[in-house]
């Protein structure tokens, strides 16, 4: 097995060349995803005018303001005050105070709409990241060492040195471009959104990198590692090939995609889905695939957390990309009605409301569907056999009501093709599940599953594993009324789609480990 490891390469956000619209923040720019991020989180906005102004100069109060709704605290005007605040900015500050981010000048005032300076806000982020402790343990030595890259270093405050020396070291401020700092010069708003957004990825499980490999016996397999431990993971898949993965907890930079061209995947592409709560989507092209599995892990082999993906190889069916094809079956039809109840309901009305929900179910999973009817018509038996076998699907499903002389004879029972002593294996495997899922919904009597006493034109002569339910009994007062309700058509399509999805092992399920 060889695993294809991808770094993350930012792509153009789908949003398109400005952040949230904004004409004066160009894609190219460093601070571009960090502007999209927070303005999407709602945490700081444009001017009435529709420009963002990444170059103007944060004051204290504004900062302030951005960082209390950054951190999603509720703004109070209790706590610490200062002289010279108004209404505007009264409650961030207060607020910020409290929680021992920020504090004022000897005179007794905080100065809300003095320009924040550079090394003013990296004591405000190492506070508010809650790691005061953390740089009061730095040692002389450390701090030189890191702020020897800088050569204006001597003009950091003595009381700024190591809250700029420990935001440098975690990666939430670096030099502007010339090899200074520039601690006393007011930060910028391009620059306030990146130091917040390192310091909001720092906090979040962020996609690493990108890994694949299709040259495994039966699969692809994609791996997405991860900075630190996802929130809750959830997978969902549509008909046409998109498996999303869902995980909270998370935040991503633009958009990440990376092609893999292998026979089950395209392609991978990772994007931020919502912010609150912050949740990533990883979003899988799937090719032909026969299912998959989704798994959240723990470190372990010297990996760290990860979200592995195992898209399985399907041998059978259309040639085409996409998943397994079901072919559904409404029993009778047209001038043939079936069974006739004792309150004379046709057999092939009940066939086809079953089987039209069974499909529905079967489509909402992901599978793809074709019906050998779809109105009150006739296909003939041999026609609905060519017709799955021309599709080359990969199931055949035939949806039945009973009938019988006895009018107590009630209960389920699904059939498979050949004898007791000469059967097809998968057939039987198909019409087992199916049984057992159809009985769990309904809470019908069992019959069985088992070979029918006929040979079944649609069980003989079908080239894929086939299976045919009989629902219920129709002769059966109590039977017939149940089948002629909706929720119990519902619920019986629901059963047998429920087996075959255990048949194919076809789950949503995301398995995880523990750290």
């Amino acid at each position: 097995m060889v695993m294809v490891v991808a770094g993350l390469v930012l792509l153009p956000s789908p949003l398109g060349a400005e952040a949230a619209g904004f004409p004066d923040v160009s894609s190219s720019m460093p601070s571009y995803d960090a502007i999209q991020f927070l303005t999407g989180a709602d945490v700081i906005s444009g001017f009435p005018d529709g420009t963002f102004k990444p170059a103007d100069t944060l004051k204290r109060g504004q900062a302030t303001k951005v960082l209390v709704l950054w951190k999603g605290l509720t703004p109070s005007n209790s706590g610490p005050t200062f002289t010279d605040l108004d209404s505007i900015y009264s409650a961030y500050v207060r607020t910020a105070a409290t929680q021992g981010w920020i504090t004022g000048y000897e005179d007794g005032t905080f100065r809300p709409y003095s320009t924040l300076s550079r090394q003013q806000m990296a004591i405000i982020m190492v506070r508010a990241m809650g790691w005061d402790a953390d740089a009061g343990k730095l040692s002389s030595s450390q701090i030189a060492s890191v702020l020897a890259a800088f050569t204006d270093e001597p003009d950091i405050a003595s009381v700024a040195r190591p809250y700029v020396a420990l935001a440098v070291q975690r990666g939430l401020f670096g030099g502007i471009g010339d090899g200074r700092f520039d601690p006393k010069s007011g930060i910028t708003r391009a620059q306030f959104c990146m130091v917040v957004f390192r310091a909001e990825l720092s906090l979040l499980s962020v996609p690493q990198a990108i890994r694949f490999a299709g040259d495994y016996e039966d699969k692809t397999r994609v791996v997405v590692d991860l900075s630190r431990k996802p929130g809750t993971v959830t997978a969902a898949v549509s008909a046409d090939g998109l498996l999303t993965v869902d995980y909270t907890g998370g935040g991503v930079a633009g958009v990440v995609s990376q092609a893999c061209g292998t026979p089950e995947v395209d392609s991978v592409a990772i994007r931020q889905l919502k912010y609150d709560p912050r949740t990533v989507r990883v979003t899988v092209d799937l090719a032909r695939y026969q299912r998959f599995r989704v798994m959240s892990l723990a470190p372990s082999d010297g990996k760290g957390y990860r979200i592995v993906i195992d898209v399985y190889r399907r041998l059978t069916g259309p040639l085409g990309a996409g998943p397994p094809l079901i072919c559904v079956d409404p029993g009778h039809g047209g001038e043939d009605s079936g069974a006739i109840g004792i309150t004379g309901t046709l057999e092939k009305d009940l066939n086809l409301a079953i089987s039209l929900l069974l499909a529905e179910d079967l489509k909402a999973a992901g599978l793809k569907v074709i019906m050998t009817r779809e109105d009150d018509s006739y296909p003939t038996l041999q026609g609905r056999a060519d017709m799955a076998n021309e599709a080359l699907a990969n199931l055949f499903v035939s949806i039945h009501n009973n009938a019988a002389g006895d009018p107590d004879a009630n209960g389920t029972e699904t059939f498979y093709w050949g004898t007791p002593d000469n059967y097809s294996v998968e057939g039987k495997l198909l019409a087992e599940a199916i049984q057992r899922n159809l009985l769990a919904e309904i809470g019908s009597i069992d019959r069985g599953a088992r070979t029918h006493w006929r040979n079944l034109v649609v069980l003989a002569e079908t080239c894929m594993p086939a299976a045919l339910a009989e629902v219920g009994f129709v002769t059966n007062a109590a039977e017939e009324a149940k089948l002629k309700t909706p929720e119990y058509q519902q619920a019986a399509a629901l059963g047998v789609a429920k087996g075959v999805l255990e048949y194919l092992k076809w789950s949503t399920t995301v398995y995880t480990t523990e750290s």
